[in-house]
């Protein structure tokens, strides 16, 4: 697969549908629904740059907010994403910002913009898998940098005018 194919697919996420819970109990099906991630070859990385994934983050972030504007909710929504160096993807999650926190069971630290969760992506060395001889107590160090103590997740609001 190259560049121009792997772009159509992220173009299929776009231009899926997402689901707004109405109480504090849909949390699980907003993140069943409001889910999505994608990866990429060591070789196919080589052929993005940032700008590319940020391009398609800021058009994923436009259909999101017109989706929900068009719902007419009472409630916003939260947007955000992160770089899982375990599995070499980043992943992206959409949840209504009655939820007091994040659902995660381990500390993260949350940060202003999407580029450096790109960076971390596209900078990785293991996009094709992490040689077991890396791995010492679910730590990898890359560039003298320990890797995802805490990670790093990008948070935005998609709000109610």
């Amino acid at each position: 697969m190259g560049k121009e194919e792997f772009l159509k697919e992220l173009e299929e996420i776009i231009e899926e549908n997402i689901f707004i819970g109405n109480t504090i109990d849909d949390l699980d099906k907003e993140i069943s629904q409001n889910n999505w991630s994608f990866s990429l070859t060591q070789e196919l990385v080589q052929e993005f740059t940032a700008d590319d994934l940020k391009n398609f983050f800021d058009r994923l972030l436009k259909n999101r907010k017109d989706q929900f504007l068009n719902a007419n909710s009472k409630h916003g929504m939260i947007f955000y994403a992160w770089f899982e160096w375990q599995s070499g993807r980043i992943l992206f999650t959409l949840i209504s910002d009655f939820h007091s926190k994040l659902p995660f069971g381990r500390e993260y630290k949350v940060v202003n913009n999407i580029e450096l969760i790109i960076k971390e992506f596209l900078n990785y060395p293991y996009h094709d898998g992490i040689p077991i001889i890396e791995i010492e107590n679910d730590e990898i160090e890359c560039d003298d940098q320990i890797i995802n103590k805490p990670f790093n997740i990008y948070v935005t609001n998609v709000h109610v005018n």
